[in-house]
């Protein structure tokens, strides 16, 4: 097995992997988060809605997608690794390519009780902007408002 990783644009055939890798990173890292969708809803959301929009990024390993991430319009939508990929790289990877794809900068949401997001942003220089109640997020979950900014 090799430890080369591609990052590629998300193709139709993905949205089922990516769904997979959403739903499974989300209830290793945070199994307290409440689930406001079915995972069929998810499965449905990512085929129809999210691969169409053509603005994620895929990470591939041994011809298998461990991760993806949706940096786009100065947000960084989603950043996902599939739990047996994780602390390999590919976060990073994807970071650092959402990074060059919005050198201005750009916003992400992160949940305040995952403290292992909000460390990996802070690896990379991500500063808070703000902290919600949760209110405004389908999970109502408490939630931080982080900013990637490059460096001046």
């Amino acid at each position: 097995m090799s430890d080369a990783l591609t990052l590629r644009k998300v193709a139709d055939a993905d949205a089922a992997r990516l769904a997979e890798i959403f739903l499974s990173s989300r209830k290793t890292a945070m199994p307290w988060l409440a689930q406001p969708h079915t995972d069929d809803e998810t499965r449905w959301w990512h085929l129809n809605v999210l691969v169409p929009r053509g603005t994620v990024v895929v990470a591939e390993r041994d011809g298998n997608v461990v991760g993806f991430a949706e940096p786009s319009e100065g947000w960084l939508h989603a950043l996902y690794v599939a739990p047996s990929a994780q602390g390999s790289g590919v976060g990073s990877a994807l970071f650092e390519h959402s990074m060059t794809l919005q050198p201005s900068g750009f916003d992400v949401w992160v949940f305040q009780r995952n403290t292992r997001a909000l460390d990996f942003y802070a690896r990379y220089g991500c500063v808070e902007v703000r902290r919600t109640d949760g209110s405004d997020n389908q999970e109502s979950e408490p939630d931080v408002l982080l900013r990637w900014s490059p460096a001046r």
